[in-house]
């Protein structure tokens, strides 16, 4: 339920408790966007005292959830944070995810998995040894609650199929996909024209925040896509005055100081700060939404989300309360967009075998097929009025290679020699066998 990116955020002064000295300019450190989308997923009420919740805002789910939803939620987040830390720790630069687009296209791809491909699979993503059934209900259900928790945010989940003919679809596959992840498919007559397909389709679901997500030229033999997109729009609860909004100094990873535009207001928001590290909650439209931003107390914020556990999590959410009506947030207006393949990420995290020949997809199509890629593109946008947030995910599926073959069914050359002296005792041409 969660998006991640590393970003940088601005300063912000007179959060309870008293600041550390040291955390006093928040300006001249990185910091991390930790939880882009953070979704209302328990019953109560949310960081705060009840007494300082509006109204109108979402205090609990519209109806209790399941246990498998509570663990499908856990196991979202659970991934979310793995994926954040083992990308964090291999990647420069700005790092972008959306872990609940990654988990659906491989929630999906999932049920055309068995064995112990299926396992990793299920391991790496959080279920443990949950069953197909349980996981496919779960991602439906999580599916259709999202986009209906805030009519003022806007929340939009797609999932498609694409074949290459002359290739079928596993008939059990393409029910669940159809079922519980609500995926359409197509059968395209040629790698191109599924890339080609894939790209209109992902435009189409993120309102153009990602134009093609498949770059580079296709296999010949691909034989399936699997793609998701997730689309966020929301508005501040507590809006920025763009009127305020100015140029202040930035302090990059590489300690270079550079001018940007900051935005600032004074309360309400939540915050959470200990000797480590400092966190502020923006909240959006109805509170079911918010954006977390966290910096450390020093190091850098790609450090920070290399270390970040489900624990630090679990103690920074939980541990949000409403700052002071004086306090001040500075925050970057930012508009970043980035785009990985996360095979490497992905084996790192127990889910090797699905890109070997050794890949066990016996569900997905009439053909021996594992992984190629996981092709995983995200932009977002922060500014005065609130954020956008869009991501789409490509799973590449191609055929297991063949053994190799060696087939002298056209004229040759032979040699019969004796191979110890290396003595030839007959050669010549062999053009027509029939002779």
């Amino acid at each position: 339920m969660t998006g991640a990116g590393e970003s940088e955020v601005g300063r912000e002064t007179e959060l309870p408790p008293r600041p550390d000295p040291a955390m006093s300019n928040l300006l001249s450190r990185s910091a991390l966007i930790g939880a882009l989308l953070l979704a209302a997923c328990s019953e109560g009420t949310g960081p705060g005292d009840a007494g300082n919740t509006p109204v109108d805002s979402l205090t609990a789910l519209p109806r209790a959830l399941t246990a498998v939803e509570r663990e499908g939620i856990q196991a979202n987040n659970s991934f979310a944070l793995h994926l954040l830390r083992t990308t964090a720790s291999s990647r420069s630069g700005n790092v972008l995810l959306s872990p609940l687009s990654v988990s659906f296209a491989l929630g999906m791809t999932m049920n055309g998995a068995g064995g112990e491909t299926l396992a990793e699979m299920n391991r790496t993503l959080g279920w443990g040894t949950r069953t197909r059934a349980e996981t496919n209900v779960a991602y439906r259900d999580l599916r259709t609650m999202l986009p209906t928790l805030d009519n003022s945010t806007t929340i939009r989940i797609a999932n498609g199929l694409w074949v290459r003919q002359p290739l079928v679809i596993d008939t059990g596959f393409l029910r669940e996909a159809q079922t519980f992840f609500n995926a359409p498919a197509q059968s395209l007559r040629t790698s191109q024209i599924m890339y080609d397909s894939v790209n209109v389709w992902g435009n189409r679901h993120t309102d153009g925040m990602i134009p093609r997500v498949l770059q580079e030229p296709p296999r010949e033999d691909l034989a399936m896509l699997l793609a998701n997109a997730v689309y966020f729009s929301g508005t501040w609860r507590d809006k920025f005055d763009p009127a305020k909004t100015t140029p202040m100094p930035f302090t990059l990873a590489s300690g270079t100081q550079v001018s940007h535009p900051m935005m600032q207001r004074a309360g309400d928001f939540n915050v959470y700060q200990n000797s480590q590290l400092m966190a502020a909650e923006l909240l959006y439209g109805n509170a079911a939404y918010s954006m977390v931003v966290i910096a450390p107390a020093s190091g850098t914020a790609a450090a920070l989300a290399a270390r970040l556990d489900s624990a630090t999590y679990a103690t920074i959410v939980q541990g949000l309360r409403k700052s002071d009506d004086r306090s001040m947030i500075f925050l970057p207006r930012f508009k970043v967009a980035g785009s990985l393949e996360l095979s490497p990420e992905l084996k790192a995290m127990g889910m090797p075998r699905a890109f070997t020949t050794a890949a066990e997809f016996p569900r997905l199509v009439n053909a021996r097929t594992m992984l190629d890629f996981v092709q995983h593109s995200v932009a977002l946008e922060v500014d005065e009025r609130g954020s956008r947030a869009a991501a789409v995910t490509v799973v590449g599926v191609v055929p297991v290679s063949a053994p190799p073959s060696y087939q002298f069914n056209r004229p040759f050359v032979f040699f019969i020699r004796e191979r110890l002296s290396g003595t030839i005792l007959f050669t010549g041409v062999v053009n027509d066998p029939r002779q």
